[in-house]
């Protein structure tokens, strides 16, 4: 079955309490408070709805952002009081920036925007899936292109940040060499579709006129609701990254220089942030951010043998005990031949338990219903499958997966003790049925490569780099008050909704190609909330309606894989990790009451 997409910006949220909404206030500022308010228009007296404001205390490393509504309005929550930078930003529209001391008593600071009509600076404000939006697929030259540059070269960053500057041919084969052979002095000569793809490259992005057709993207209706929490991570040398992605003048974030190392986050019960660490150090293997003043605490977890261990996947567990793989230093990210850790957030403790079957933990982790830890096991690395951990015993069991699946990708448990891990490489989900007490495999069936090519356009083979079959099923999550299976499809584009008492299959498309949903969170209200790889946003999707509403964070190039949602005492809130901002974030839910009340503050 598959389901059409259909977008909202104007659905309803679950309603906060006046005592969540008190606690969100109080995790972030301190005694003394002040309220921002103000009204963005354009230097034509449009007001303009979906402006990122953003504001931050100079010298912290918290930057917490809000967006404008349909009325130009924008309405912080309570605020530490304290001399503040504000900006604002939106596609289309020139930056503009202020300073405010911020007192106990409400605050008002209106912008007026002046219109930027240069593609060049418009490019940078936008998220990776809307400059691939503006890629023609007019012509059979054109839509091979456009997939080749897709599937070839937007596996680790966004279409933003591969199609920032303008090369010629040449400059873009350069680029294509060294994306792929790391800088070999002696690269291999550039084959049949490298060669077209630099073509294509320097037409769209090239020295001459572009046939690329750019349009602004603004967030509207309920996506303009949520305050955006946004924390620099210290290194652990010390010291923060100089591009953060919060002046989208300089588009995407970037790790260089300073190395990304961030892949996963959870937000705890006390709302404080925990991160993984997948770079070699001596003082990291996780990280907490305290919410409450930005700091960076480190935690290391000895591996015995004179290092410390490294982490890749993180899970929350449903009595608030965060889980982690523990690997060994080396190359690459550390995703096998992991131990299991965990951290109570109350205490700080660290824990380690190593697997004494025939497989080590993987960099995946979930839970079920029932209080068991699942993690993939193995990897690439025969046998592969499932452990699952009982922190009662402390033991481990192994679930072997299926003759299909040669590599263990994300895994999710189930309201029924069950399991389900994605067979990355062969579009392949493994679910283990605790009452036949056996492993299932459930291939998923052939999709089209992309949206947009036509019977006939590419009819040879597209490599594609890193881990993943033509729909590279990533990280599932179950509903464990339902009986739906979530998994996002990376390189397909789609999200595949898994009855888990038929194993029946929906698909539901992404409504833009390239927007490559990562992972998947379910809700009290079990609608789906999906992680997107090419884009600064993260999706919810209701299934009764089909509709997808969007909300954006306030930096660009964010990237983001992991996606945890913390959904607890009436507050929803939206966790993000992004590597190559060296940020972690937490996207507090508003409703229109709450906006209601601070309008009336303002007033």
């Amino acid at each position: 079955m598959f389901i059409q997409p259909r977008v909202s910006t104007s659905v309803r949220c679950a309603a906060v309490s006046a005592a969540a909404l008190l606690f969100l206030i109080s995790r972030a500022h301190g005694a003394a408070e002040g309220y921002l308010s103000g009204t963005i228009t354009a230097t034509t007296g449009t007001h303009l709805e979906g402006v990122t404001v953003s504001a931050q205390i100079d010298g912290e490393p918290i930057t917490t952002s809000v967006y404008s509504g349909p009325d130009g309005r924008y309405f912080f929550p309570a605020m530490k009081t304290a001399s503040y930078r504000v900006w604002v930003q939106v596609a289309g529209y020139e930056r503009s920036e202020a300073t405010l001391a911020l007192g106990p008593q409400a605050k008002h600071l209106d912008f007026k925007l002046k219109a930027d009509t240069d593609p060049e600076n418009l490019i940078v404000q936008l998220s990776g899936y809307q400059v691939l939006a503006a890629l023609p697929e007019d012509s059979v030259a054109h839509r091979r292109g456009k997939a080749i540059f897709q599937k070839s070269c937007l596996y680790c960053h966004e279409a933003s940040t591969a199609l920032r500057g303008r090369f010629d041919e040449h400059g873009w084969e350069v680029i294509i060499s060294a994306m792929l052979n790391g800088f070999s002095k002696n690269p291999p000569p550039p084959t049949a579709l490298q060669r077209e793809l630099a073509s294509y490259l320097a037409e769209m992005r090239g020295p001459g006129k572009s046939p690329m057709s750019l349009k602004p993207f603004r967030v509207s209706g309920e996506a303009t609701l949520p305050v955006v929490y946004e924390y620099d991570v210290r290194y652990p040398e010390g010291g923060y990254t100089a591009h953060n992605g919060s002046d989208w003048r300089y588009g995407s974030g970037s790790s260089a220089g300073g190395g990304g190392g961030l892949h996963d986050a959870v937000l705890d019960f006390d709302g404080n942030i925990w991160f993984t660490s997948t770079v070699n150090g001596k003082i990291r293997t996780i990280g907490k951010i305290d919410t409450k003043t930005g700091e960076t605490f480190d935690f290391a977890l000895p591996l015995g043998n004179g290092t410390i261990a490294r982490s890749h996947g993180m899970y929350l567990a449903s009595d608030g005990v965060v889980y982690f793989n523990a690997g060994p230093q080396g190359r690459g990210a550390p995703t096998s031949n992991s131990i299991l850790g965990r951290v109570d957030p109350r205490t700080g403790q660290l824990e380690s338990f190593r697997p004494t079957g025939q497989m080590l933990v993987s960099g995946w982790l979930g839970g079920d219903a029932r209080g068991y830890i699942w993690t993939a096991g193995g990897y690439r690395t025969p046998p592969t499958g499932a452990l699952r951990f009982d922190p009662r015993t402390k033991t481990f069991m192994d679930f072997f997966s299926g003759p299909t699946s040669s590599t263990t990708y994300g895994i999710t448990g189930d309201p029924e003790g069950d399991a389900w891990w994605c067979g990355v490489q062969d579009d392949v989900i493994e679910h283990f049925d605790s009452r036949a007490n056996k492993v299932v495999e459930i291939p998923l069936p052939a999709q089209p490569l992309t949206e947009y090519l036509k019977p006939g356009d590419m009819t040879e083979h597209i490599p594609q780099p890193g881990v993943g079959g033509k729909q590279s099923p990533r990280r599932p999550r179950a509903d464990l008050n339902g009986s739906d299976v979530w998994v996002p499809n990376w390189f397909g584009n789609t999200v595949v909704r898994i009855d888990a008492r038929s194993s029946k299959l929906t698909y539901y498309p992404m409504p833009y190609p390239g927007m490559s949903p990562y992972e998947a969170s379910v809700d009290s209200r079990h609608r789906l909330w999906v992680s997107l790889q090419g884009s600064d946003e993260v999706a919810r999707l209701d299934p009764d309606t089909g509709k997808w509403t969007f909300y954006s964070w306030a930096s660009r190039g964010t990237a983001q894989r992991q996606n945890n949602v913390l959904d607890r005492n009436g507050v929803l809130q939206v966790v993000l990790t992004s590597s190559a901002n060296h940020r972690v974030g937490r996207m507090v839910m508003r409703t229109a009451d709450d906006i209601q009340a601070l309008r009336a503050r303002a007033n």
